[in-house]
């Protein structure tokens, strides 16, 4: 990792309230250890994605909004997702449908609210990257795999589940590189 990668890292790190360093310098410290490099994103809020030195594939992303850090991470390809990240696929469905374009967002019907990608883009095409969720109603849709979860408010209890899945996402995007 250079200077300037590593420079991203602890900046970010300065950055967050004293309760979250720890628990983002153990996550950041994992994906650098799976070969991770931190990249900004220009975007309004300081964010760092993490995309894979040799592979090229975004993992996960990590930032400060509104004076809090916050993390998302794919966790597509994992098995035994622990019903709290499933939770947050479900609520941050529309947050997928925000990256559409105006036009192609308001083609969607209510219950197509995690298919924008199905218009967009090609990445969970054939299932592969894609998260399967299902309602508390029983239905069953789909959100693709190509961005983030936003995980909220996890905690230093979660640091070992998060690095397991981070691991899992990580050895999928090995196999298919």
């Amino acid at each position: 990792m250079t200077t300037k990668q590593k420079g991203l890292i602890s900046g970010f790190i300065e950055n967050l309230p004293e309760n979250e360093k720890q628990k983002f310098k153990e996550i950041t410290n994992h994906l650098e250890k799976l070969g991770y490099i931190p990249q900004k994103q220009k975007v309004k809020d300081f964010v760092l994605s993490f995309k894979h030195n040799t592979n090229g594939k975004i993992i996960a992303k990590v930032g400060i909004r509104k004076q809090k850090g916050f993390l998302s991470i794919k966790f597509f390809a994992c098995k035994n997702v622990p019903e709290k990240y499933m939770k947050a696929l479900g609520e941050n469905a529309d947050d997928a449908c925000t990256r559409l374009p105006p036009p192609e967002r308001d083609k969607l019907l209510p219950n197509e609210i995690m298919l924008p990608c199905t218009l967009a883009c090609d990445v969970c095409t054939g299932g592969k990257m894609r998260y399967y969720y299902q309602y508390p109603n029983g239905s069953e849709t789909f959100r693709c795999g190509a961005y983030p979860v936003l995980i909220p408010d996890f905690t230093e209890n979660d640091i070992d589940e998060l690095k397991r899945m981070i691991l899992e996402q990580h050895e999928y995007f090995l196999s298919i590189a």
